[in-house]
């Protein structure tokens, strides 16, 4: 710590009155959403330079982890093809060389300068033979100091015109100034009952950890403090949501379901049987169901929330079925209406691109508690749709929904019961940490009759082959989807983009005597429904697509996924795109092609998917793999992004935060003790959404 003495400041006092900080460069930090002197203690290093464990260039090996330090040999912004500029710089050291690429930031060139003393952390690439995007830090003052000690150099993230140096100095100042000031969220009684440090002490050991040491002991405590505040939430949420008397018993006898299952053309899995059950359960009890029903690819779930729909629906009740997209929601539609053939089961579809005279009619039936089983997409949350008599919601692909549109389906009525599809496996911990307001339900075995799924990963030197394998499949009388992540050419990916695409296998001989149509989310909504209804009919034997595809499309027919530039995409991603082929009785096949800029790190993730077919595992591999913010792109709203604690790696630190977070809740319900206060005022400030969302309806 500096020897001279910080002005008093509160936690809350802004950056600005920091010293050396001033109102100009408050500004640069505001950037980075660090407004407060807390907001810059909760600013954590994103890594950590080791200045003790130094790697000589020429005994650098693939796959480790490691630290070089050099000068800049040589240093040069390179213009890619696609018009990208990225940056490399030659690190020289006695032993050797080693080039470090950086997609997408030549800016660099002003800190990599010929000669420049630098340290970078990273691993030697394979197949390239270089570092890509690595850490890196100039060496000079104060941190080859702390290089020539052999510390912990603490690596944050920053802006144009905040340097490394100045925000560790700002970060000092802050801990002397602030760090003990700084309300501590976690209960002295859960502190000490978990061995946790005091806020304090971890905020200066996380930024400048005296060891590895009180490193891990800094990280494992405000890691606990994020999953408590967030546990705390959820135990709050379901406390509040459970409480009797706030829903209805809304499940009749079971003849309606019955009577459709009897006529269904399979049998149940045991999933399937238990999900029904622990769901029927539910609706008969007295407060508002909250349930999750988790479910691999192909595993079954429409069939199962359909059951449940029918048991409300015979109790005189209104059901609501909301789907992510337009294409989804009649899907389901169609789906439901011939499995509830010859049942009388009243079944109506909303959305966006209803027609006004047939909107107007059908809001008029809903109003007046007919129509009893409605499928829609976000346009069953417009306030003019009214379902007096809803008792059930059913909410398709939940991640693609905040809790905030759920909670706006549940004010239609009285508090209805809640029952949440989604075909993403997801991993143990991120139930816990994002669904912890909800039961979960189960279901992995895929039903019976579902022809065999190759999965393989093939260079773009084997595409040719697999052009020759698609024409046989549709010599067959099979179809097959080609997907890619971009829609159009000249993104900063360089990927392949599906208009591009789209023309050259329309125009390839060997598919030429078959249709080849192009769907992706810019298409009017006419046309996307015009080109899937072509699909599904079997009039289009080639559907090039980005993602728009990625769930709920149900083509039996389509034996054929490619999938291009595969490493853009996260694996349960891809394990949610091969899932629209295999629903059939034909074996099916499921092509990952990299693109050319794939790492070998990259080729083997991909590798992944063609060992195995189960969600879950492929689920918890990505996880560990990406993080949780990244394995959907979305997530729901209200809930923060966890900055230290990783739920790959720390399940059995959720399981002590949950089960801290349940004790204290069922100890105090409205957090009205004193010694809660903290906690109250940091939970209503991160969380007040979820929150108030606990006392929808």
């Amino acid at each position: 710590m500096p020897a001279v003495k910080e002005p008093r400041l509160e936690a809350a006092s802004r950056i600005q009155f920091l010293r050396g900080v001033g109102p100009t460069r408050a500004a640069l930090f505001e950037r980075l959403g660090l407004v407060t002197l807390e907001d810059l203690l909760r600013h954590y290093p994103r890594a950590y330079l080791d200045a003790r464990r130094f790697v000589r260039i020429a005994d650098l090996r693939p796959g480790e982890l490691v630290t070089v330090e050099g000068r800049v040999k040589h240093a040069a912004a390179l213009r890619t093809r696609v018009g990208r500029t990225d940056f490399v710089a030659t690190i020289e050291d006695a032993s050797g060389t080693i080039p470090c690429y950086f997609f997408g930031q030549p800016f660099l060139a002003r800190t990599f300068r010929h000669g420049a003393r630098v340290v970078v952390s990273g691993e030697l690439d394979a197949l390239e033979g270089r570092m890509l995007n690595p850490m890196f830090e100039v060496v000079e003052g104060e941190v080859e100091e702390r290089l020539h000690v052999g510390r912990l150099v603490p690596v944050h993230a920053l802006t144009r015109g905040i340097t490394a140096r100045g925000m560790r100095s700002a970060v000092r100042h802050a801990l002397e100034a602030a760090a003990t000031r700084i309300p501590d969220p976690v209960p002295e009684e859960v502190r000490r009952a978990h061995g946790l440090l005091g806020l304090g002490e971890s905020l200066a050991q996380i930024h400048l950890p005296d060891d590895d040491a009180h490193l891990a002991d800094a990280r494992r405590r405000l890691a606990f403090e994020e999953l408590f505040l967030l546990q705390s939430v959820m135990e709050l949420r379901r406390r509040a949501l459970q409480q009797e008397g706030r829903g209805l018993s809304s499940a009749g006898p079971g003849s309606l379901a019955a009577a459709v299952r009897a006529k269904l053309p399979f049998t149940l899995t045991a999933d399937q049987e238990r999900a029904l059950e622990e769901i029927v359960s539910d609706l008969r009890a007295s407060h508002p169901m909250h349930r999750l029903l988790l479910g691999d690819v192909g595993s079954g779930k429409t069939v199962v929330a359909l059951l449940a729909a029918l048991h409300a629906i015979e109790a005189g009740h209104q059901v609501a079925f909301m789907a992510p997209t337009e294409i989804l929601a009649r899907q389901h539609f169609a789906t439901l209406t011939g499995l509830c053939a010859g049942a009388e089961v009243p079944l109506a579809v909303l959305t966006a691109a209803t027609p006004a005279k047939e909107r107007r009619a059908l809001l008029a039936r809903l109003d007046a508690g007919e129509a009893a089983l409605v499928l829609g997409t976000h346009a069953l949350l417009d306030e003019k749709v009214k379902l007096p008599r809803l008792a059930l919601a059913i909410v398709d692909e939940q991640h693609r929904f905040g809790v905030r549109q759920r909670a706006t389906l549940a004010q239609k009525s009285v508090i209805p019961d809640v029952l949440v599809l989604t075909a993403t496996p997801i991993p143990r911990t991120l139930t816990l940490a994002w669904y912890g307001d909800l039961d979960v339900s189960r279901l992995r075995a895929r039903p019976p009759g579902r022809g065999r799924l190759v999965t393989r990963v093939a260079g773009e030197e084997k595409f040719p082959h697999v052009i020759d394998f698609m024409a046989r499949e549709l010599a067959a009388g099979r179809q097959a989807f080609v997907v890619l992540p971009l829609i159009e050419e000249g993104g900063r990916l360089e990927a392949r983009a599906a208009e591009a695409e789209f023309e050259r296998l329309a125009s390839h001989p060997r598919l030429s005597p078959h249709k080849v149509a192009l769907l992706h989310g810019r298409l009017k909504a006419e046309d996307k429904q015009a080109v899937m209804e072509g699909f599904a009919a079997g009039r289009i034997q080639v559907l090039v697509t980005t993602t728009v595809v990625e769930v709920g499309v149900d083509v039996p027919n389509a034996t054929l996924m490619v999938v291009e530039n595969a490493e853009r995409f996260g694996l349960t991603q891809l394990h949610q795109l091969r899932g629209r082929v295999g629903r059939g009785a034909a074996r099916s096949v499921c092509v990952l092609i990299p693109g050319p800029t794939a790492t070998t790190r990259a080729r083997e993730r991909l590798d992944v998917l063609s060992r195995t077919e189960d969600g879950f595992a492929i689920a918890e591999a990505d996880l560990e793999l990406r993080g949780p913010g990244e394995l959907w792109g979305t997530r729901q709203s209200g809930l923060p992004r966890l900055k230290l604690a990783d739920l790959a790696r720390d399940e059995a630190l959720l399981e002590e935060a949950r089960a801290a977070a349940r004790a204290l809740v069922e100890a105090d319900p409205w957090l009205q003790q004193g010694a809660h206060a903290a906690l109250k005022a940091a939970l209503i400030g991160q969380y007040r959404e979820p929150l108030e969302l606990a006392l929808a309806g």
